[in-house]
């Protein structure tokens, strides 16, 4: 025997691209770990773009309560109502109203240094004055004007792009402002003109750590920046056109928003970290990492399956040649050394096998001899016929229906080769055997308990007679003795319970116990007396563990000068042969 290298084991090469790959899950642990400081950091990015996102719309709102407030502030005065809704009259108008309603408007626009407000009446007879009096029909043909006059909307908002192209010296500022323009009604709901508010921008969009550089206008989109790079036009355009209230472009986090009766949307954008970046560099190793220990695995795998295959080869190339083949041998592995030992097995059962060889040449050749010395066995049949005719002429008919049973016997023995016959021609058989035994024992009686649907089930041939014989070799010592002998036959689930009885004299305790343990443990010498009593027995015992399995064997149980019995079970399988009478 070679010495074993621990090294060239599969055991230890298997062992080490484990080894190998037990690290693929502590790189998975950091790669969530990774992961999760990364999810963290996108959450508190996007909670940062919400916090502002809504300081904003908070601004939004307050101005736009603040502006509904001033705009009805405005439509509640009767002397502006009056003042916009009549012809106007040089002295009576200039006397009586514009002193008191200019002070009124000039209060209101105070109120709020943010606003500039401007009145665009619909009565052309009113002068334009104070800054704040205009005609309407100086602006209503711009196009974002006159859509709004002609819907039926009473108050809009817009912001500077819906008049980028709109230069007008009586239009309202419009360069960095948002505009809300409200229709007039007197409480005859005729129109009166339009109510305009300009406010910039910054006191909507204003929130803590601003700067100018943060707030980028696009159209009516307006890009919070607090990523602190430089944003690009693709750039810009790809958040427009996003469409999504979160998402992650480019290395942004966005968050979109459009406020409420408002005509922008606050998109706000932050910088996202470069986890990412390194997470998927770390990823991409960690996958190749696994193939590499994969691929060592398989190949290691492989190796073996290629031994394994070429040796089962070896092996059926040795059977089909006589064990003449070997299993070739290489490396040093636990592989290589059970083809070593199957090549020894090959070796000795090749031995065996020229040795068998010899022994069946040897008993062909003396069964041979033996042949050329036998009568032939249906002369002897004949022959037994003519006896028995002789008999019946002289008159001795009980010998000669004696010598016919023998005949029979004779022929069922030499007639067919099945190993399994129907119950019925076994109980025919054992009825010849026993017509013959009166003869020596007259005081001889057999009966069978087996129902008529149970004859046709199989059992090996010549099963009964061995057990009966043996039944009254030894249950009678005197031929003035009366023997009574009993067969039945019980099915049990799958199985045939079958059940010998006989009131001879018996088996001794001690006798019975070795014979039992005979047949039960095979051992064919012990407990078998020298004048080959109980050999019958054993060969029927052999031949049913041979059909059916140990479960089939020779059960004896003794009661001595009552009743002895042996019993045994076979699985229950029917001929398609119909029986004949019995």
């Amino acid at each position: 025997m070679k010495k074993h290298f621990y090294w060239d084991s599969i055991y230890m090469k298997l062992l080490l691209e484990l080894l190998v790959l037990a690290f693929i899950p502590i790189v998975l642990i950091i790669s969530i770990f990774f992961y999760l400081i990364l999810q963290n950091n996108t959450n508190a990015k996007y909670e940062l773009n919400d916090r502002v996102t809504n300081s904003i719309i908070t601004n939004i709102n307050n101005n736009l309560a603040f502006t509904s407030r001033t705009t009805q502030s405005l439509l509640s005065s009767n002397e502006l109502i009056s003042f916009l809704n009549n012809d106007f009259s040089m002295d009576d108008d200039y006397n009586n109203y514009t002193a008191s309603i200019q002070s009124y408007i000039q209060a209101t626009i105070n109120a709020d240094s943010r606003s500039a407000i401007y009145i665009y009446m619909d009565n052309p007879t009113i002068p334009m004055s104070m800054d704040v009096f205009y005609h309407l029909s100086d602006i209503s043909k711009e196009a974002p004007i006159a859509a709004f006059l002609e819907s039926s909307m009473v108050d809009q908002w817009f912001c500077a792009s819906d008049f980028a192209k709109i230069s007008n010296p009586y239009l309202f500022p419009t360069e960095k402002c948002f505009v809300y323009l409200r229709k007039a009604y007197d409480f005859r709901k005729n129109f009166l003109g339009v109510i305009a508010f300009s406010i910039p921008e910054k006191y909507f969009l204003s929130f803590e750590s601003e700067s100018d550089e943060m707030v980028i206008s696009s159209g009516n989109c307006r890009i919070v920046n607090l990523s602190g790079d430089a944003l690009s036009e693709d750039i810009m355009s790809s958040f427009i056109s996003s469409g999504k209230s979160h998402a992650q472009i480019d290395g942004f986090l966005v968050t979109l928003n459009q406020p409420k009766n408002f005509p922008i949307r606050i998109i706000t954008v932050t910088k996202n970290s470069n986890y990412g970046q390194f997470i998927g560099m770390f990823l991409l190793l960690l996958g190749f990492f696994a193939i590499v220990c994969i691929v060592l695995c398989l190949r290691s795998l492989k190796q073996m399956e290629l031994q394994i295959n070429e040796c089962l080869s070896a092996m059926d190339k040795s059977i089909s040649d006589n064990y003449q083949t070997r299993i070739p041998v290489s490396g040093n592995n636990e592989i290589s050394h059970i083809c070593r030992r199957i090549n020894l097995l090959l070796t000795q059962a090749a031995e065996l096998s020229r040795q068998n060889i010899l022994k069946e040449t040897s008993n062909k050749e003396t069964r041979l001899i033996a042949l050329q010395h036998q009568i032939n066995p249906h002369f002897i049949y004949n022959t037994m016929e003519v006896f028995s005719s002789k008999m019946k002429l002289y008159g001795h008919y009980e010998e000669s229906d004696c010598l016919v049973a023998f005949a029979n016997i004779f022929r069922y023995n030499i007639s067919t080769n099945d190993a399994l016959v129907e119950l019925y021609v076994e109980l025919e058989q054992l009825r010849n055997y026993l017509h013959i035994q009166k003869l020596r024992y007259p005081m001889l009686s057999f009966e069978y308990e087996i129902p008529e649907r149970l004859m046709s089930a199989l059992l090996p041939k010549f099963t009964l007679q061995p057990v009966i014989e043996n039944a009254i070799s030894h249950g009678i010592s005197d031929s003035r003795q009366s023997l009574s002998i009993t067969v039945s036959v019980k099915q049990t689930g799958a199985h045939l319970l079958f059940c010998m009885k006989d009131d001879g004299v018996g088996i001794s305790a001690e006798k019975l116990a070795a014979l039992n343990h005979t047949l039960h443990h095979n051992r064919q010498a012990a407990a078998i007396t020298s004048d080959g009593h109980s050999v019958g027995l054993r060969n029927v015992n052999a031949r049913l563990e041979l059909y059916f399995g140990s479960e089939s064997r020779l059960t004896l149980t003794s009661i001595p000068g009552v009743e002895t019995c042996v019993s045994f079970q076979i699985p229950y399988r029917q001929s398609t042969k119909l029986p004949t009478a019995f």
